[in-house]
């Protein structure tokens, strides 16, 4: 006769409310992060002027991109040495984009 279970999960790094809370977070971040690379992109799109599609790209770069990429190259399998450097130049060519916007004259 097999087994049945009756509504219990099973987490593995913490108990079951710290676990729904980092995956809340992490949700909220890249909604968040998400929205800013938008109103980026529409004022791009409304203006034309080229700053604003460099700080769109900067702010992707620096905030979403990381992100999906820690989740992505984790499910994939990925040794985490790699998904540590993936992320991380990640963010240095979004804080490059973004301080190229800044300092162009």
């Amino acid at each position: 006769m097999m087994g049945t279970t009756t509504g219990q999960v099973s987490v593995t790094g913490g108990s079951a409310p710290m676990v729904f809370a980092a995956f809340a977070l992490f949700a909220a971040s890249l909604v968040l992060s998400g929205l800013v690379t938008y109103r980026f992109a529409r004022g791009y799109l409304r203006t034309g002027t080229r700053p604003l599609l460099q700080l769109a790209v900067g702010m992707c770069l620096l905030t979403a991109v990381p992100m999906l990429l820690r989740v992505g190259l984790t499910t994939a399998g990925v040794d985490s040495a790699v998904r540590i450097i993936a992320a991380s130049v990640s963010e240095l060519l979004g804080l490059l984009a973004v301080l190229y916007t800044v300092y162009e004259r």
